[in-house]
């Protein structure tokens, strides 16, 4: 498994889908490590859950839904490392004649003058600065007779328009978490209130939803695409620089399209191998204007459930009785005395 996971991680990271790029042509270039990953899914996966009421609920109602990042317990999740230094010699860049002038032609062409304008200089003064720039000639421009943001004033701003990137990337990242295991000490101790909980095992595979079918497909604004991918487990961070770059410039007021849309699985799979006991997979949900959301979710029956050793007996009442409408297998966790290993067992209930 794991040579395929490195195959897997190879073909990912070759890959590089640009925003104007459009649908009909992304899923092209994505079928082979769509199909790669179906093939490599394994049969069973295991998702590890607490006994409350929002839990309760979903089991009954078959739903995954997915968070994002910033409700997870790894300060690392989703979080961009990029080269700062760039940052610094880009608003070099941005200060430069030549980038002047194209400013002064997008305002005259309709662009709005940039909230950083504002922030620095207020309301009145930015629109004095945006007349300026308008009204400025090649030769002011060649002469830098005009009052505009100087480079020190940006590099003010740069670790603000820094952390706005990281909050961007990890809150429009929506992820429900699941493992290859469900005989993990650690993950029901961590996940599932120390053994009080319970796990669900899924067949991913081959998702069917009520999106998936839909004929309007990417036309409709509440379409929930969804994919699935195994965690690269990896000692160096993913690097998202051209992303956070992309995204400085945008603060700007640069109309500059994103570079990879993938940004945002490639930051999301990336973690240390600290966490490789965990075996885990995550399931990707996505749609339209959801930057507002606090969650996502699609519709899955679950094949099996596990109650945890400790689990208490109107708990596992309430789930026994919802397992059974639904006709899925029920199993209890427990500990071998004799066993010499630490791997929790289960049997049939």
């Amino acid at each position: 498994m794991q040579t395929k996971k490195s195959t897997f991680k190879e073909m990912f990271e070759s890959v590089n889908i640009p925003e104007e790029m459009p649908f009909d042509e992304r899923e092209k270039i994505l079928k082979p490590i769509f199909e790669f990953t179906q093939k490599i899914t394994p049969s069973k996966l295991f998702r590890y859950r607490e006994c409350e009421e929002r839990q309760f609920d979903a089991f009954d109602k078959n739903k995954i839904f997915a968070v994002n990042a910033q409700m997870f317990n790894d300060p690392y999740d989703c979080l961009p490392r990029y080269n700062k230094d760039l940052l610094y010699d880009l608003t070099k860049t941005l200060t430069s004649k030549d980038f002047l002038k194209q400013f002064r032609d997008a305002l005259n062409n309709g662009m709005l003058m940039p909230e950083i304008f504002v922030s620095l200089y207020g309301e009145e003064g930015s629109r004095q600065i945006q007349n300026k720039i308008q009204n400025a000639t090649d030769d002011d421009i060649d002469k830098y007779s005009l009052f505009i943001m100087k480079p020190e004033d940006i590099l003010k701003q740069v670790d603000t328009i820094l952390e706005k990137a990281e909050s961007y990337l990890r809150s429009r990242t929506f992820i429900a978490c699941f493992s290859e295991t469900v005989k993990s000490v650690t993950m029901w101790s961590h996940y599932a209130k120390s053994h009080k909980g319970f796990v669900l095992e899924y067949d991913l595979r081959n998702i069917v939803t009520k999106c998936t079918n839909c004929k309007e497909k990417f036309n409709c604004d509440d379409r929930v695409f969804y994919i699935l991918y195994p965690i690269v487990y990896d000692k160096k961070r993913y690097d998202a620089s051209a992303f956070v770059e992309m995204f400085f410039v945008r603060e700007l007021g640069v109309d500059v399209k994103v570079p990879d849309v993938m940004f945002f699985n490639k930051g999301a799979l990336y973690k240390s191998p600290q966490w490789k006991y965990e075996k885990e997979w995550r399931l990707f949900l996505n749609k339209k204007y959801s930057e507002y959301s606090q969650y996502l979710d699609i519709e899955v029956k679950p094949q099996a459930i596990y109650y945890g050793k400790d689990i208490s007996e109107i708990n596992k009442k309430i789930l026994s009785e919802m397992a059974k409408k639904k006709g899925i297998r029920e199993y209890q966790m427990y500990i071998d005395i004799q066993s010499e290993d630490y791997a929790l067992k289960y049997r049939r209930v």
